[in-house]
């Protein structure tokens, strides 16, 4: 609209220099000059496209691009507007009738000559800036619906790709907590929420895994302790049926049920140091300790043992070794593996502990020259109640918890225990534990 105005005021500022020049108000009067005035105007407004009046200083109209035999000419008539009035005073002035789309511009004739002043009245239509101006404000408006109804398409299909995964894993979460711990929630993609599901998948399979072990774990404390309370009840009821047995029979019979009720209190106290030690929250008695000291009453601790079962115990120390740990679950940690390497060691063979470090850990190696342990059974030897020879076992005496209470220590220190063994050539038991926790 600016541009529009800066040219009808061109327009109209050299056609008042032309009245004001050319022609003047003092020749006006002659109607020869108001007819070249006349055609002048005319042909001007029909080059540039708008309707020009030429006014005096007295608000008449003299001259008319529409002519005067024409439908709609003001010649002779004076108009009462605003913007003459400023025109006459001197001054521009611009009015603009959005109702008829019309703009009026007005600018000043000032005759030297005469000393009289007019105006040049230039109306010109602006219905194509109205109209230009009604499309954008169409087209906005359509742009805002139309931004304004894909926006909530988006939002429905964002908050229902953020809404359904939640709502898949609500759903397993609710199923899981009536114990279907075997549900898995879909992966579908890389974004967060596959990444949530992998990980609620894995946190799934660790619970299930628990809760099988746990299963595994009671199964396996039942079966142990059937078995002395089977024997004690056959002992029992075989004393009972017998009225008049020799003493004999039953000092057999009393010291087979002493012995199962031994294999009964090894079992509950191997279990409840088991428990005691998966106990982190507990923690550790931690002080400082002498590995060498210790060791070596260990082994003598053993050495009966040892002795009746014709076993070579030796014991290299590579360096003193001093760092602090708790001494009462790392000595029956190191019982419990030198002990098993007595037990399945054969006649006239050794069971070899050495104590060494390095700058960052304490390392307890127990070497046996024993029956050994076949490579695919290395990973199961820490487990609760597992046995590589069952028979063997029982015959030792042994609950099959002495490998896991080792493991849960060492694990409890920030250690690590590891097994190198092969059937017929014996057994290497390595622990390290940080000098420095």
């Amino acid at each position: 609209m600016r541009e529009r105005v800066g040219e009808i005021q061109a327009s109209a500022n050299m056609m008042a220099n032309f009245v004001a020049e050319v022609h003047g108000f003092d020749i006006l009067e002659q109607p020869l000059a108001q007819q070249r005035l006349q055609s002048t105007v005319y042909n001007r407004a029909a080059s540039y496209g708008f309707r020009i009046l030429i006014i005096d200083d007295s608000a008449k109209v003299i001259a008319d691009s529409i002519t005067p035999t024409g439908a709609g000419s003001r010649v002779g008539q004076t108009l009462i507007m605003g913007e003459i009035f400023e025109a006459l005073a001197g001054n521009h002035a611009t009015a603009i009738d959005s109702d008829r789309y019309v703009l009026n511009v007005t600018v000043s004739i000032y005759d030297a000559r005469t000393g009289r002043t007019g105006a040049v009245l230039v109306v010109a239509s602006v219905a194509d800036i109205f109209e230009f101006v009604n499309d954008i404000r169409m087209t906005l408006v359509l742009s805002t619906l139309l931004t304004g109804l894909l926006s909530v398409v988006l939002v429905l299909v964002i908050s229902h790709n953020i809404i359904n995964p939640l709502k898949r894993i609500l759903n397993v979460v609710q199923r899981m907590t009536t114990g279907q711990l075997s549900l898995r929630i879909p992966v579908n993609g890389k974004d967060e929420y596959a990444i949530l599901a992998k990980a609620f998948n894995n946190m799934t399979e660790k619970l299930e895994q628990t809760e099988k072990t746990r299963e595994e774990f009671v199964s396996n404390v039942s079966h142990e302790m059937k078995t002395p309370l089977s024997a004690i009840k056959v002992l029992s009821e075989s004393i009972l049926l017998q009225e008049s047995a020799p003493e004999e029979m039953y000092r057999e019979f009393l010291t087979d049920i002493t012995n199962e009720v031994d294999r009964m209190t090894n079992i509950t106290n191997d279990l409840l140091a088991l428990v005691k030690v998966n106990q982190r929250e507990q923690g550790l008695n931690v002080s400082r300790i002498d590995l060498n000291q210790l060791v070596e009453d260990i082994l003598k601790r053993l050495s009966p043992l040892a002795e009746q079962n014709k076993i070579i115990l030796l014991y290299e120390a590579e360096r003193e070794v001093g760092f602090d740990a708790d001494e009462i679950k790392l000595s029956l940690t190191i019982s419990n593996i030198v002990e098993n390497g007595i037990k399945y060691t054969p006649k006239g063979g050794t069971v070899r502990v050495i104590v060494d470090s390095d700058p960052h850990s304490a390392i307890i190696t127990i070497q046996d020259t024993g029956i050994g342990i076949p490579e695919e059974e290395h990973d199961n030897i820490f487990n609760r109640f597992y046995r590589v020879d069952k028979t063997r076992d029982r015959e030792t005496g042994g609950t099959g918890l002495g490998l896991a209470i080792a493991r849960a220590t060492v694990l409890l220190h920030d250690g690590s225990i590891r097994v190198t063994s092969k059937p017929g050539e014996g057994s290497i038991f390595v622990i390290r534990l940080p000098l420095r926790r």
